[in-house]
């Protein structure tokens, strides 16, 4: 409890004895909520992960036959909506430490590229092999397109100034 908070309560006539009770309770009551955040913080990290292996999974027949502005389109699209997730789900999570947004600032990002390279030399391959008249895509400018349009919801918001982590304005 903050000290000018503990002061305001003696002066409003609680016994110190009330005081360090309801000190205990509010503490005891912020540990069980970090432990929560941290099991909602994996949940949502692993969600993440499925979310943008599903999408990449279903991105692989329409980068087999689509046109490239149509195909970036669609992975634009796509990479926005997983990033909307991503940013809703593990970086509105409250009672975090700045290592765990750092963590999830990592780790996805990475796996959504790697996710993505291999993805698009898996339709490569499909073109390749079932002789398909469309040109194989360079798995590293779709990486990056899809990168950007991930990342796109969370700089939006940092631009707006939503995004407060435990102690730190806009980190």
């Amino acid at each position: 409890m903050h000290p000018q908070k503990k002061e305001e309560l003696l002066n409003k006539g609680w016994h110190e004895a009330e005081v360090k009770k309801a000190e205990s309770i509010l503490e005891k009551t912020e540990h069980q909520d970090v432990f929560l955040s941290k099991i909602v913080f994996w949940s949502a990290l692993i969600v993440i992960v499925f979310a943008n292996l599903i999408v990449s999974l279903v991105l692989i027949p329409f980068l087999v036959v689509l046109n490239q502005w149509l195909m970036y389109l669609l992975v634009i699209v796509m990479a926005g909506l997983v990033g909307f997730l991503y940013n809703f789900l593990v970086l509105d999570i409250g009672h975090l430490e700045k290592k765990h947004h750092t963590l999830a600032a990592i780790i996805v990002p990475i796996l959504a590229l790697t996710n993505m390279i291999i993805m698009v030399l898996i339709s490569n391959q499909f073109i390749k092999d079932l002789k398909v008249q469309n040109t194989a895509h360079n798995p590293w400018i779709i990486a990056v397109v899809f990168g950007i349009a991930f990342i796109a919801p969370y700089l939006v918001d940092k631009l707006r100034g939503k995004h407060h982590i435990k102690g730190m304005l806009n980190v």
